[in-house]
C-alpha cells in the first residue's frame, strides 16, 4: 500500500513537471509568432535578466509561503538594496563590496523586524509586510530621488557581464541559490521545520518545534534574499524600471502560483517558482515589445494569471508528498 501511494506522488510530482515544461515551451511559442524579434541575442539576454530578478524574489517569497506566512515587502527590500549599493558607491562612502553586504544585512534586518512583529507580537503578516513594504520603498526613493540611475556606475559592470554564451552572472547567481535553497530545505532540519509550521502550527507546537523562531527564521531569510536580489536590479536598470512598474509584489506572488507552489510539495517549490518566474519574464518582455503604455502589463499579467489558474485548480489543493 505505501509502495503504491509513493509511486502515485512521484507520478503526480512528474506530471507536474510536465506541465510546467509544456508551460513555457507555450509562452515561447507565443512570443515567437508575435514578434520574432523577442529571440535576438540581446533580448534573450534581457529576458534571463527578467528571470534572475523575479526568481531570486519569488524563492524568497516561497520561504514564507513555506511557513504559512506571505510577505509584500519583497520587491521593496530589493529595491532598498539596490538604491543602498548605488547611495553608498557613488557619494563614495565604501566599495562595491562592502555596499553589497551593507545593503543585504539591511534586507535582513527588515526581514527581522517583520518577523518579530509577526511571531512576537500577533500582528497579521499582510499588516506587517504591508507596512515595512512602504517604508523600504519610500527610503529607496529618498536615497535616489525615485530615478534609476544603476547602470551609470562603472562598479556595476560586473553585474552585467555575460560569461557564459547568452547567460548572464546574474541568471548564474539566481540558479547558486535556488540549488541552495533546495538542499538547504531539502536535507536539513531547519528546512523541514519551515514546512511543519507550513503545514499545521498547531501540529508543530505539540511536536515541540519553536514555531516564532520559525517563523522569524523565514521573513529574516526570506528578507536577505531579497536583499541578493536588489543585484540584479544592478544589472540592468531599464528591466527594473519596467518591473517594478507593474505591481512587483504580485508579480512575486504570481510566480509562485503560477508554478504550482504547494505547501505539501517539499523543496521542489523552488523549482517550480523558477518557471513562474520564467514565464512572468517572457509576458513582461513580449509586453514591452508589443505595447507603448505601462499599464497595459498589469492588464494583461492579470488575465493571464486568472486564466492559467482557472486551467490549474491543482495548485490550491494539498499534495501530500514526500519532502
Amino acid at each position: 500500500m505505501a509502495k503504491t501511494k509513493k509511486k502515485s506522488m512521484k507520478r503526480a510530482s512528474r506530471f507536474k513537471m510536465i506541465e510546467n515544461a509544456l508551460l513555457v515551451a507555450l509562452f515561447l511559442t507565443g512570443a515567437y509568432l508575435m514578434n520574432n524579434y523577442l529571440f535576438t541575442y540581446p533580448i534573450i539576454i534581457s529576458v534571463l535578466q527578467g528571470v534572475a530578478l523575479i526568481s531570486t524574489l519569488a524563492i524568497a517569497e516561497s520561504i514564507v509561503l513555506a511557513s504559512g506566512g506571505i510577505d509584500f515587502s519583497i520587491a521593496s527590500i530589493a529595491l532598498l538594496s539596490s538604491s543602498m549599493i548605488f547611495y553608498l558607491v557613488e557619494k563614495n562612502i565604501t566599495n562595491v563590496y562592502f555596499a553589497i553586504v551593507i545593503s543585504i544585512a539591511a534586507g535582513g534586518v527588515i526581514g527581522l523586524i517583520n518577523g518579530l512583529f509577526i511571531a512576537k507580537i500577533k500582528i497579521q503578516p499582510i499588516i506587517v509586510t504591508m507596512a515595512t513594504s512602504l517604508f523600504a520603498y519610500g527610503v529607496s526613493g529618498a536615497i535616489t530621488n525615485n530615478i534609476v540611475l544603476f547602470d551609470t556606475c562603472e562598479e556595476f559592470a560586473f553585474f552585467k557581464t555575460v560569461p557564459v554564451f547568452v547567460i548572464p552572472t546574474t541568471f548564474i547567481i539566481a540558479l547558486c541559490i535556488l540549488l541552495y535553497c533546495f538542499a538547504l530545505f531539502k536535507f536539513t532540519i531547519i528546512g523541514r521545520q519551515v514546512f511543519a509550521v507550513g503545514g499545521s502550527e498547531e501540529s508543530a507546537k505539540l511536536s515541540g518545534l519553536n514555531v516564532d523562531r520559525i517563523k522569524i527564521f523565514s521573513y529574516c531569510g526570506a528578507g536577505l534574499l531579497a536583499g541578493v536580489g536588489g543585484l540584479m536590479v544592478l544589472a540592468d536598470s531599464a528591466l527594473a524600471a519596467r518591473f517594478y512598474g507593474s505591481g512587483p509584489e504580485v508579480q512575486v506572488i504570481f510566480a509562485a502560483v503560477i508554478g504550482g507552489v504547494s505547501l505539501y510539495s517539499g523543496a521542489r517549490i523552488f523549482f517550480r517558482v523558477f518557471v513562474g518566474a520564467t514565464i512572468i519574464s517572457i509576458i513582461n518582455r513580449m509586453i514591452y515589445g508589443l505595447f507603448v503604455f505601462n499599464y497595459m502589463g498589469s492588464i494583461i499579467i492579470g488575465l493571464l494569471v486568472l486564466v492559467i489558474i482557472a486551467l490549474r485548480t491543482s495548485v490550491f489543493k494539498q499534495e501530500k508528498t514526500d519532502r
